[in-house]
C-alpha cells in the first residue's frame, strides 16, 4: 500500500481536482476531519492519505512516512529536504511578491524592514538586489506589516490582488510563481517506481487536455 501526503487549505482543491482529472482519488472527498484514510484504487493495494499541513508535509515525505505528496513550491523554497519533484501542477497558480503602499522599491544603498513567513526566500531575494532589509519573520497577516508601518515591503503570497486592493496596498514586483508541486520520497520512488510513473503520466496528460 502506498501512502500519499496531501496538503490542508489552498492546495487541497487544485490537488484533488488534478488527481480527479487523471481518474485518482475518485473515492476521496477530503471532506471529513480524518487524518489518515485508506482509499480503495483500481491496481493498488489502496492508498492511505494523510491529512497535513503545507509546513510540515515535505518532512513526512523526506522521511519515508509518506512515500508521497504536493505541497507548494512556496514551502518547498524555505526547507532543506532531499526530495525528488517530477510535477508542478498547472492550476491554481499564485505568486510570491513584493508588496507595499508604494510601487517604489527601496534606492541602491536604502535598508527596509522586510516582513514575511519566507525568510530564506527573502533573504535570497535581497541578496540580489542593490538595497538591504531586515527580515522581520511573521506567522500570518502578512499584509498588516506595511499598513501599519511595521515593515516598509512584505513578501507574500498574491493570487486575485483584491485582499491588497481592499487595503490600499499595491504588488511591487513578482519574485516567483508558486505553483502545487508533486513530491516523492526518493527510496518510495525506487520502491513504487512503476505505480508513482503511472501516476505522473496520468497527472501529466490530464494538464495537458485541460
Amino acid at each position: 500500500m502506498i501512502r500519499l501526503a496531501l496538503p490542508k487549505g489552498r492546495n487541497l482543491e487544485v490537488t484533488l481536482a488534478a488527481f480527479r482529472a487523471a481518474g485518482l482519488l475518485r473515492g476521496y472527498d477530503g471532506a471529513g476531519r480524518s487524518l489518515l484514510t485508506v482509499v480503495a484504487e483500481a491496481g493498488t493495494a489502496g492508498i492511505e492519505v494523510l491529512s497535513l499541513k503545507d509546513w510540515d508535509l515535505p518532512l513526512y515525505v523526506e522521511h519515508g512516512v509518506a512515500d508521497c505528496g504536493v505541497v507548494g513550491s512556496d514551502v518547498l523554497g524555505e526547507v532543506d529536504g532531499d526530495l525528488l519533484v517530477p510535477l508542478r501542477l498547472t492550476a491554481g497558480r499564485s505568486r510570491l511578491s513584493l508588496i507595499g503602499r508604494t510601487r517604489e522599491l527601496p534606492p541602491a544603498g536604502g535598508q527596509v524592514r522586510l516582513a514575511t513567513k519566507y525568510p530564506q526566500t527573502a533573504r535570497r531575494v535581497v541578496a540580489g538586489r542593490p538595497w538591504g532589509a531586515e527580515i522581520v519573520e511573521l506567522s500570518g497577516s502578512i499584509e498588516l506589516a506595511p499598513l501599519l508601518a511595521l515593515a516598509e515591503v512584505a513578501l507574500d503570497i498574491v493570487q486575485t490582488g483584491r485582499t491588497l486592493a481592499e487595503n490600499n496596498l499595491v504588488e511591487i514586483e513578482t519574485v516567483a510563481e508558486v505553483a502545487a508541486c508533486f513530491v516523492v520520497n526518493r527510496a518510495s520512488y525506487q520502491r513504487h517506481r512503476r505505480l508513482l510513473n503511472d501516476w505522473i503520466g496520468r497527472l501529466e496528460a490530464a494538464e495537458v487536455a485541460a
